[in-house]
């Protein structure tokens, strides 16, 4: 049987996949589609995408 996930463990895995979706896929936005904001928000929105992938391994860290 599998074991049980805490809360606290699903939202560190929640926000380590978001930061890492936004991170691989913000910048593949800006290549590939037409009409699409600056590389100043592109940069911005990876920013916080890193932000969520070490808020999440920090939440996972604090639950341990």
């Amino acid at each position: 049987m599998a074991e049980k996930k805490y809360t606290l463990e699903m939202v560190g895995e929640m926000l380590r996949e978001a930061g890492t979706l936004i991170i691989v896929f913000a910048p593949l936005y800006q290549l590939f589609e037409p009409h699409t904001p600056g590389w100043g928000i592109v940069i911005a929105i990876v920013v916080l995408g890193v932000a969520g992938f070490v808020a999440g391994i920090e939440v996972e860290r604090r639950r341990a």
